[in-house]
């Protein structure tokens, strides 16, 4: 209940009102409104899966008289018919009188089959291996020659298949089929040869009537194993894509899927219209009770409220703001308590800004002391050693590099940019092999828009120190320092890696914990310059964001990485975080 805390005194009384009585009444009806919507919902379900059901059984039947009549003319072994089939076979009009006598045999038997299939109103003919019609029952004229379009839909049939009946659809330009025709190869038994194809169409206005139901808000329809549309009754609503309730069934005959869908904003219009009463009464008598509440709570809080207002203008920013005293009730001796008490702070206040900024002063002070190059007097004693005994001239270079880190120390209190940092870097290396005989290699690579980032001199120096007096004490065969920067997330990081002897596991978590001030560092005087001291740097500069962090370097030694919070332009930013608790 902490998010309580938030509001004022009478709010989270009103809440707490409205919360004991408006909570219960929306779970009440949240759960009978979704009890009914489920129970109405699975009712119409039912429904229309009887509905379909009966749908699917009437096709079925269709599709039964349509198998018999494809059998009974594709496997007839009735002598007559064979010969008429054979005679007109090739036959492209009535060139004799015996093609007219076998013509009219045919169509007598396709009359028979006409009334058997009557209330489906089916188109019946026989094409002949010239595409002519020589068995028809509608207006197609006799050796009438199909058309293009029908002869292009057919030409997808397989001539292989002789015991399955063949489906398509054949339409002019409609996206629905004026007919889905199913067809089937007449072979002479005698000698295998194909006689002709029998075509049977269900014509368009039977589905239409048939999957005509009454009811304007479902959709139903009809689709092939394909997925092509054979047949769509749309209703007066449009369908709810969202989850529409859909119900369907597959006619194993022929693999077509007979669907039904019905939008739930047609169910859920007439059962919100009953919920919309009973919130609508509800609403007008929880509408005035909280309009009572707000009056009554508001009235009784009002000194309450003053205190709240003022305690924000103090929180604001105005140490001026003073509560009146009225009165001498509880109130009252609240508010001259409260006023007594923002006398005391903003005393404090100006006392611990003082201190905190002193403190700051003399902590970064004290730190800059820390980091003194004490060992470049030793250094250039060993390189005058060696110059006076060996005669060489050439380690003006390394004279030289001192120079450069000479100037640099004495400039320690100004920033510097971070690719000049590196180039100082690479001369106290360059020092350091000569004092260390070592022959150190150091690289740097900085990612474009770090060169010109401006750091506190002298801050990467201490790790590159650690990693030559400590890392490299075992004298490796090739000693490597190398130094990597990049921006991520608004930070500054910048990684130095060694090949040195490394670190224990456990003295690496140690070395972590003390590095991230979770482990208080013990007093060691004789250690002047050191990484934790480098850790300490970041935090007063940068704040709690900024940190050192220690990693074992998986081809050995280790890994040291400065994250410094960045804030545009070419410096990170520093003091950024002077007023947060760390």
């Amino acid at each position: 209940m902490q998010w309580m805390s938030r509001f004022s005194y009478h709010r989270r009384l009103q809440l707490s009102f409205l919360a004991l009585i408006l909570l219960p009444f929306a779970a009440v009806t949240f759960w009978s409104y979704q009890s009914v919507r489920q129970n109405v919902s699975d009712k119409i379900l039912r429904s229309n899966e009887e509905t379909i059901t009966v749908i699917a059984n009437q096709i079925e039947k269709t599709i039964d008289s349509i198998s018999f009549a494809s059998l009974y003319l594709s496997e007839t072994y009735d002598p007559e018919v064979l010969n008429s089939l054979r005679y007109l076979t090739k036959a492209e009009s009535f060139g004799d009188y015996k093609s007219y006598i076998h013509q009219a045999k045919l169509k007598s038997i396709g009359g028979i089959l006409t009334i058997q299939a009557l209330d489906a109103d089916l188109e019946i003919m026989i094409v002949n291996r010239n595409n002519r019609i020589i068995m028809g029952n509608l207006d197609r004229p006799v050796f009438s020659k199909l058309p293009d379009r029908f002869l292009q839909e057919s030409g997808r049939l397989n001539l292989g298949e002789e015991t399955v009946l063949q489906w398509f659809p054949y339409r002019e330009s409609a996206a629905v089929p004026e007919y889905y025709y199913a067809a089937r190869f007449i072979f002479d038994p005698r000698n295998h040869e194909k006689l002709g194809t029998l075509f049977i169409g269900i014509p368009r206005h039977y589905f239409e009537n048939l999957l005509d139901t009454g009811n304007a808000s479902v959709v139903l329809s009809l689709v092939d194993s394909a997925g092509e549309t054979i047949a769509v009754r749309r209703g007066s609503e449009a369908v709810d894509r969202k989850k529409p309730l859909r119900s369907e069934i597959r006619i194993e005959r022929t693999g077509w899927l007979l669907a039904s869908e019905l939008p739930r904003s047609s169910i859920d219009s007439h059962i919100n219209r009953e919920f919309l009463v009973s919130v609508s009464v509800f609403g007008v008598f929880f509408l005035a009770f909280l309009v009572l509440s707000m009056f009554w709570a508001g009235y009784m809080n009002k000194p309450i409220s003053l205190l709240r207002a003022s305690v924000k203008q103090y929180v604001g920013g105005n140490r001026d703001v003073r509560i009146p005293v009225k009165g001498k009730d509880e109130v009252a001796m609240l508010s001259a308590a409260f006023n007594q008490m923002l006398e005391d702070i903003n005393q404090l206040l100006h006392q611990v800004e003082s201190e905190q900024e002193e403190k700051r002063r003399l902590e970064l002070r004290a730190l800059s002391a820390q980091i003194r190059p004490h060992f470049l007097l030793n250094t250039l004693n060993s390189i005058k050693v060696n110059l006076l005994m060996a005669g060489d001239t050439t380690h003006g270079a390394m004279i030289d590099a001192l120079m450069k880190l000479q100037r640099a120390y004495v400039h320690a209190d100004q920033p510097i940019q971070l690719a000049e940092e590196c180039a100082i870097l690479g001369s106290y290396v360059q020092v350091m092999q000569v004092r260390n005989r070592l022959d150190i290699a150091f690289q740097y690579r900085l990612e474009p828009g770090t060169e010109e980032l401006e750091l506190p001199r002298l801050l990467l120096q201490p790790v590159v120190e650690n990693a030559i007096g400590h890392g490299f004490s075992a004298r490796p065969e090739h000693p490597r320092i190398e130094l990597e920067s990049r921006l991520s997330g608004g930070m500054l990081e910048i990684t130095i890696s060694d090949n040195g002897r490394g670190m224990a596991e456990e003295a690496i978590k140690r070395l972590s914990r003390r590095l991230s001030g979770a482990e208080p560092e013990l007093p060691q005087p004789e250690k002047g310059v050191g990484l934790i001291n480098t850790a300490r740097r970041l935090q007063v500069l940068y704040g709690y964001r900024s940190r050192l962090t220690a990693a074992a370097n998986p081809d050995g030694g280790m890994i040291f990485t400065f994250y410094i919070p960045v804030t545009g332009g070419k410096e990170v930013s520093s003091y950024d975080d002077g007023h947060v608790d760390r």
